[in-house]
């Protein structure tokens, strides 16, 4: 016969206890927990479930693990079964109310619901314990092997966790598994912060850039003593003499070598080389080897500089050898003492965030200032007026470039970092040019000699001509006048009828003298287009066309039909090598210079994005682009081979090794707050094979 033993009654905390009541059967208190099954059940009851497959695994592994002399802890005896509530229970006295509560059952009601809420959540409490108690009994229940098994995988997988989320993100670059170091620069807490420009160098040995750069040298040694040589031409050479960097630096050089541009009043400013000091006898004797005469020795903040006749200063600063005029090296002293007044670059904001923007495996690096940008870009006359598409002065905080050697070649990564406000006011020139992920590369031949891809070309036209209105008000005003004069020559609209038919991406191109004519020709690729509105817009076109580019013949040029596969291809004769030639197939309009075009477009001998020259150029790059221009440069300097620069003997000293420099890529995105620049230059082991010389046109064929 089961016992159990009654509830026990807790006196309530602040009321005076009272006798207990009369023991009366209580209902059990709510609670998850099923009733403890009979101990033995009658044989009409339903029979047992099969324990699940992962509990039976673990009793087999029980049952045949060998006896250990570990004893297993012994689990304490079942409680009791409960007995069965009775099926009417009596109902507890309870407690005379005043008669004035009977009046407020809207009390008794919210304790009531109080106290159904308080035994919920006293049920929901007793899980997690009933839970821990299951879990401790299965625990026990293994053998000791299994339970040892569990433990060193579950101790394993911690020690995993531990290294993948917290031990490897807080390893220092260059530490396996960390992440790459940017290159060592010590000299950047010399340069002034209000420098133009910094350009920094580390060619230290033990770098694994400086072994990647010298690997790509050695596959070109006389393009890669040239640029050393114009390098080191900066340097004053001793008593005279070019500098040898062999014989008179390498010496006593400790790896690191930088340029700071100083201002030097409103429109001046002067250069101060930096060189890495590893043996200081050696660069003392370096220092006065390159002075004329007898130099005269000053302290400045306590720091020995000594200046020859002709205003040279040298100065042993920071580890550094530096090297320029008087008030230039002052400044790198003032810079590098942190003497109230002064300041370096390390640190600055602007350089900061410029600089963090490069990749951090990097062999050269260089800065500019927003004062260097205006200076140095932003005027037409500036060294670096190139580079203003790719900085836009107008918006830039400032600007930094990366020199990357590859295993392939070396990549020139520029990045401007931009002022939001100032870029919407003033957009710049790429901001002409939406994103765009490029697809008309596989309709493009594979050997093409030169490729430039944009997106929206009839919307980009249409920003750069807005931006020209501002900048160039005289080109501006040209292109509004043919607008003119086409619409009156051929009722078309260029703005309203050509330029939206353009499509939504667009492919310039340049193709190798293997057409009809025996010339390189040009095409013009764009996709997405409505095919009846730009077939209606070109046919309104052809009169201006002829009229434009062909006014002074005698006889007037007409356009001519001709089949080429499936496709209508529409051509005028300009010149014995010209053949202006449009087509449209499906959604892509080609305009090209030469018919056979049209045969490659509808013809399957594979795309540009299939080459292998290609994809090395552009492995890696962004998926997605503003502007994406490619150069075949080998087929580039074949064609101009046969144009007759081979017959030229300067040419002829780099032929060999120019023809490993083999393909160039260059990719420009634009967003909100960047500009970013990435050209890679592809510099193969060895020189490609020559190609073919383009077959003569066939006979009968004009």
């Amino acid at each position: 016969m089961a016992r159990f033993r009654l509830p026990r009654l807790r006196a309530r905390r602040g009321a005076p206890a009272e006798p207990p009541p009369a023991p009366q059967p209580q209902p059990p208190p709510p609670s998850t927990e099923l009733p403890a099954p009979p101990a033995a059940p009658a044989a009409s009851e339903e029979k047992p479930k099969r324990p699940p497959p992962i509990l039976r695994w673990f009793l087999r592994e029980r049952e045949e693990a060998p006896k250990s002399t570990t004893s297993t802890p012994t689990l304490p005896p079942p409680p009791p079964p409960k007995p069965s509530p009775p099926s009417q229970p009596t109902p507890p006295p309870q407690a005379t109310r005043p008669p004035e509560e009977e009046t407020k059952p809207a009390g008794d009601r919210l304790r009531a619901a109080r106290s159904s809420v308080a035994g919920a959540f006293a049920a929901v409490g007793r899980v997690p314990a009933a839970a821990g108690r299951g879990l401790r009994r299965f625990w026990f229940s293994l053998s000791v092997q299994t339970r040892q098994r569990l433990a060193v995988a579950v101790a394993v997988l911690a020690v995993i966790l531990v290294i993948a989320f917290v031990a490897v993100p807080a390893l220092p670059c260059g530490a396996p598994g960390g992440d790459v170091c940017p290159p060592s620069d010590d000299a950047i807490a010399l340069v002034p912060d209000d420098s133009l420009a910094y350009l920094h160098v580390n060619v230290d040995p033990d770098t694994e850039q400086y072994d990647k750069a010298g690997e790509v040298a050695a596959r070109v040694p006389t393009l890669a003593d040239q640029v050393t040589s114009r390098l080191l031409g900066r340097l004053p050479g001793p008593r005279g003499r070019p500098v040898d960097f062999a014989r008179d630096v390498q010496p006593w050089f400790g790896g690191q070598a930088a340029l700071a541009v100083i201002p030097a009043g409103e429109r001046v400013a002067e250069e101060v080389q930096l060189l890495q000091i590893s043996d200081t006898d050696g660069a003392k004797k370096f220092a006065d080897d390159i002075a004329t005469g007898t130099p005269k020795s000053t302290e400045f903040r306590d720091v020995p500089v000594n200046v020859d006749r002709r205003g040279l200063a040298t100065a042993e600063v920071g580890g550094f050898l530096a090297i320029g005029r008087g008030s230039g090296v002052r400044r790198i002293i003032d810079a590098q003492s942190g003497a109230a007044g002064t300041g370096s670059l390390d640190g600055e904001s602007a350089a900061d965030a410029a600089l963090a923007a490069l990749p951090d495996e990097r062999l050269a690096d260089a800065y500019l200032s927003p004062d260097g940008i205006d200076r140095l870009v932003g005027n037409p006359r500036g060294p670096l007026a190139t580079l203003d598409a790719a900085v836009d002065p107008a918006a830039s905080e400032g600007a930094a470039v990366a020199l990357v050697a590859n295993d392939n070649g070396i990549e020139i990564d520029i990045r401007s970092e931009l002022d939001e406000a100032r870029a919407r006011a003033q957009p710049g020139f790429f901001a002409a040019f939406r994103a765009f992920d490029p697809s008309l590369i596989a309709s493009l031949p594979p050997d093409s000699l030169a490729y430039i891809g944009m997106a929206d070309p009839g919307k980009a036209l249409v920003s750069l001509i807005e931006q020209a209105s501002a900048d160039q008000p005289g080109l501006a005003a040209g292109v509004a006048s043919l607008v003119k004069r086409v619409k009156q020559l051929g009722k078309v609209d260029l703005e309203t009828e050509l330029l939206p038919s353009l499509g939504s991406e667009a492919a310039f191109a340049l193709q190798s003298g293997s057409g009809q004519k025996g010339a390189p020709y040009l095409e013009f690729l764009s996709s997405g287009v409505d095919a009846e509105r730009a077939g209606d817009a070109l046919a309104g076109l052809q009169g201006p066309i002829v009229a434009a580019l062909n006014p002074t013949t005698g006889q007037t040029p007409t356009f001519d039909e001709r089949k080429v596969g499936d496709v209508t291809a529409h051509s005028v004769k300009l010149s014995p090598t010209v053949d202006l030639t449009y087509a449209i197939a499906g959604s892509i309009l080609l305009v090209a210079t030469d018919p056979a075009a049209v045969q490659q477009l509808t013809g399957d001998s594979g795309g540009l994005d299939e080459d292998e020259a290609f994809k090395e150029a552009t492995d890696g790059l962004s998926d997605s682009f503003s502007v994406l221009a490619y150069l075949n440069l080998s087929g580039l300097l074949t064609l101009g081979e046969q144009a007759g620069l081979a017959e030229d003997p300067a040419y002829g000293t780099f032929a060999p090794e120019l023809h490993k420099l083999s393909a160039l890529a260059v990719a420009v995105r634009q967003s909100s707050t960047e500009i970013a620049t990435d050209l890679r230059l592809i510099v193969s082991p060895h020189a490609p094979p020559a190609p073919a010389a383009p077959s003569p046109p066939k006979g009968g064929e004009d």
